[in-house]
């Protein structure tokens, strides 16, 4: 187990300095990364140092300016004991990451091609005008026109070259534009990094390895699900997809990635509930008091900074993942390299394949003109997760994009999988019957008569479902009956909703099936019929 040595607080930075037997100097790369949902990354660079026994200060120089200050540095380490942990910063611009030295080189050689194109198109320029003057200053006797003549064709040459100098310019240019644009987008290199100061008190001579740790802004992930539905074989297939990016300054390279969702909050406890007293006050007294708070009231500025605090590349790995009591965690099993210009990376976090019941779902009452096609399915082999962004493919096409439900272990789930083209709705509204609306017996009645005419277009059986709801009375002087004719519901009060009705059958091809929904409403004449969703 590592030793916790020291995490003291970043404002140690001023601190007074001890003496030392020993200055030691210690290049430690980025070796694991922990990156969390809600933004940020927690930064571990681990190396090893021979030390002899006694006192001895290490530095570890080249920190990015964009660690958090109010988590400051820790340091693990076996077998040493920490001292003090203080920070200094140096204005020195560091060295471009690997990225960026591509990406310059990509631009200098951009650049000096479109240099020696532009250096043609000089020459070019330069030979036509010496022939234009050769021809203004003529030529007599019998070599006139044999000169005229080669003045002419070596014109239209040069004119011929020059233009197509100037057509294969405009490719460069642009590409050298576009590299600019992609060099100032990788991050200027800042002018301040940090170099962390660890003193260290050695009880013998040996090799010790140390872990120093903070925290980084300008990193976060999302998790994706790339699915497609196999029709022919009742089947849905789910890839979990972690997309990751950051932007810390930082390149990692070939490190250790975890990825959290736990969210790191300085709002760490329930609001502490204060006593509330009751008093009585006269009117004069109120007033002194509310004009009081007036003189002394900062202003809505003031107050609001009183309160203010504060996918171009694809790795495909299979992950590793936990559980704690609180929060999920996920581990790429191969080294994982992330640019710090923002660029996501993908990994894949898990691959299954779940039976499902394949149904088109349709909700005239509310989208009269669509039907989405659904994957009912069981949940198995899926870790828990929320705010699932879902690409989505029918027999390997691509279908959509939108949100899915959340993912819960064991859940039996309805998964959307887009618009259904192939089976179409109808609705047709009927007139009420005569005598069964207006006043009648001191009673209105309100009557609504509905057929849904669905129809099956393709070649294929479709299992399709079609959701409406029936009103349910709140108030005993309130009545509704379903008609004579209506079509009987395969489901009543679904999903526990009450009122809600599913009509569901399996429909041949280029069937059509006409469902009827016809009921009536009484209430008391002298009142007014209020429709709520509670």
């Amino acid at each position: 187990m590592k030793q916790h040595l020291s995490a003291l607080p970043f404002l140690a930075i001023f601190a007074a300095t001890g003496v030392y037997a020993d200055d030691f100097n210690l290049s430690a790369p980025v070796e694991a990364v922990t990156v969390y949902q809600t933004g940020g990354a927690l930064v571990h660079r681990e190396a090893s140092i021979e030390l002899p026994a006694g006192s001895h200060s290490i530095t570890v120089s080249g920190l990015t300016s964009t660690l958090d200050a109010s988590y400051g540095v820790n340091a693990y380490a076996d077998g040493l004991t920490v001292s003090k942990i203080h920070n200094t910063t140096t204005y020195l611009p560091s060295s471009p990451t690997p990225t960026q030295q591509v990406l310059e080189q990509r631009l200098q050689d951009a650049r000096d091609a479109l240099a020696r194109t532009d250096n043609a198109i000089g020459s070019a320029q330069m030979r036509l005008n010496y022939l234009r003057g050769l021809g203004e200053n003529g030529t007599s006797g019998k070599d006139w026109q044999s000169a005229l003549d080669f003045i002419g064709d070596k014109t239209a040459a040069l004119m011929a070259e020059k233009h197509s100098l100037e057509t294969k310019r405009q490719p460069q240019l642009e590409l050298v534009k576009a590299l600019e644009q992609e060099v100032a987008a990788s991050g200027k290199q800042t002018a301040m990094t940090y170099n962390t100061v660890i003193n260290v008190d050695v009880p013998k001579a040996g090799r010790y390895a140390l872990d120093v740790s903070y925290l980084v802004r300008g990193a976060r992930w999302g998790m994706t699900t790339d699915a497609d539905l196999k029709a022919e074989a009742s089947r849905a297939d789910i890839k979990l997809m972690a997309d990751v990016s950051q932007s810390s300054g930082e390149e990692w390279h070939d490190v250790k990635l975890s990825l959290s969702t736990a969210r790191p909050s300085w709002n760490i406890g329930a609001p502490v509930m204060n006593p509330e007293f009751l008093r009585v006050r006269d009117k004069d007294e109120l007033r002194r008091m509310a004009d009081s708070s007036a003189q002394y009231a900062p202003e809505p500025r003031m107050m609001a900074e009183a309160k203010a605090e504060n996918l171009q590349s694809q790795r495909m790995g299979m992950v590793s993942e936990s559980a704690t009591t609180y929060d999920m965690n996920f581990t790429v099993n191969t080294p994982a390299t992330l640019p710090s210009n923002g660029t996501p990376q993908q990994f894949l976090v898990k691959s299954v394949s779940l039976p499902a019941d394949i149904v088109t779902r349709v909700t005239p009452r509310y989208d009269p003109d669509n039907a989405y096609v659904y994957a009912d399915v069981t949940l198995e082999g899926l870790p828990r997760l929320s705010n699932i962004t879902a690409k989505l493919s029918r027999d390997g096409y691509y279908a959509g994009r939108g949100r899915w439900p959340d993912l819960v272990p064991g859940d039996e789930v309805k998964l959307p999988f887009g618009n259904d083209n192939g089976i179409s709705v109808e609705t047709i509204t009927l007139p009420a019957r005569d005598g069964d609306t207006g006043f009648l017996s001191k009673k209105n009645v309100e009557e609504e008569r509905l057929v849904y005419r669905v129809t099956n277009n393709r070649d294929k059986k479709a299992v399709v479902e079609v959701t409406d709801r029936l009103p349910v009375p709140a108030h005993e002087d309130v009545k509704v009956d379903v008609l004579k004719g209506a079509t009987p519901a395969t489901v009543t009060d679904a999903g526990d909703k009450s009122g809600v009705l599913i009509w569901k059958k399996e429909l041949a091809p280029g069937e059509v099936w006409e469902i009827t929904h016809a009921y009536r409403i009484t209430y008391p004449g002298d009142t007014r019929l209020d429709r709520s969703g509670s």
